[in-house]
């Protein structure tokens, strides 16, 4: 491969870094597949095969164990090399996390239903196993929907500008503009309005937004028609500027009393939209986390008793079981697996609130 100079050179590289890596997550996730569904065939042949009716003996132990670490590392490794794969589409990660939900839930159910006399050790390698494989799945499912969460709230606000700008509902910014810190900017303050407006913009005059009084340079067909005349006062627009007010009275010439546009389509309030986006994303993150940590003892009781009638229900529809329901509920009532349930759970739960608010402010603009 030949590097290029400067920039160009960087970039390359990085397109080229990028497209082995996803080669090599092609290949490692060929291997790991393969290598998981030998070690889930060879455990659930020896469940369902009768070889848990009885005592087992010290090599099938260590057999199961080694299935076991196979089965753990297959599964981690499979998991990320579809999340690398799929790095633009989270749903393929969410399906693994079901698998990985599965491996821990499914499996002691299975093992409940077959395990006899003597072969309880036997039992307990592969429902260890088998939760240690489903929390590494889960775990790195769980990183992946973080980092759908982080660059979500990011990336929202370029997203729709750029949805407005194919819609032609944004124009390029008429003046430099910092945005202010801590407080959501008055329309005057915003890129798209002209400093030459404000000595007749009546928003400007009474000190409130046009969207509240419903008046100003981009809907006030009496204000851009003086101002076209005037040639701005003392201020002469940019080459292309006039272009762009004379197609704002499109629509509201007939009478001079019409807006020429509503709100919603209109650039000033869309950066405001934009900008109220990012002011209320940590404040809404932060409720969020507060509503879990309030929602904690609930949903802690709950999955209390969805693993106990689980439980009482596997024992009573196992054939010949001799694991006690005691048994089967520790294993799936263990710290670890509940915290790793409740964060997956709060993840998707704050995913789904930010992505409500972000159709409520940027998309239908209603609040």
């Amino acid at each position: 491969m030949q590097q290029g100079r400067g920039r160009s050179g960087a970039s390359t590289i990085a397109v080229d870094f990028a497209e082995k890596l996803i080669a090599l997550a092609v290949s490692g996730l060929k291997v790991a597949t393969i290598a998981f569904m030998i070690a889930v065939v060879y455990i659930l042949y020896g469940v369902y095969a009768g070889h848990l009716a009885g005592p087992v003996d010290a090599r099938v132990l260590q057999n199961l164990a080694l299935m076991g670490q196979i089965m753990a590392g297959a599964g981690g490794l499979g998991v990320i090399c579809l999340v690398i794969i799929t790095h633009d589409e989270v749903a393929y990660a969410v399906g693994a996390g079901i698998i990985g939900l599965a491996m821990m839930l499914g499996f002691p159910l299975l093992v409940a239903g077959q395990v006899q006399g003597g072969a309880e050790r036997a039992g307990q390698i592969i429902t260890y196993w088998a939760t240690t494989t489903g929390q590494i799945i889960v775990f790195v499912v769980g990183l992946r929907v973080v980092w759908e969460i982080v660059v979500f709230i990011k990336e929202a606000p370029a997203r729709h500008a750029a949805i407005d700008l194919r819609s032609g509902e944004q124009e390029k910014p008429k003046k430099t503009y910092r945005e202010p810190w801590g407080r959501l900017s008055r329309c005057w303050e915003m890129p798209h309005c002209h400093d030459a407006i404000k000595e007749m913009c009546p928003a400007y005059k009474n000190r409130k937004n046009c969207w509240r009084i419903r008046q100003g340079c981009n809907c006030d067909p009496y204000l851009i028609e003086s101002l076209l005349r005037r040639g701005a006062g003392t201020h002469q627009l940019p080459e292309g500027d006039s272009t762009y007010v004379r197609s704002d009275l499109a629509g509201g010439r007939e009478a001079g009393t019409k807006r020429t546009r509503e709100c919603r389509n209109c650039p000033i309030f869309n950066e405001h939209q934009r900008q109220k986006f990012r002011l209320l994303n940590p404040i809404l993150v932060s409720a969020a986390i507060i509503g879990l940590v309030l929602a904690y003892p609930i949903v802690r009781s709950a999955y209390q008793t969805v693993i106990s009638g689980a439980a009482s229900l596997a024992e009573r529809l196992a054939w010949g079981t001799r694991v006690p329901a005691s048994d089967w509920i520790q294993r799936l009532d263990t710290p670890i697996v509940w915290y790793m349930f409740y964060t997956i759970v709060g993840l998707l739960a704050m995913s789904y609130v930010l992505k409500a608010i972000e159709w409520l402010i940027l998309e239908r603009k209603i609040l």
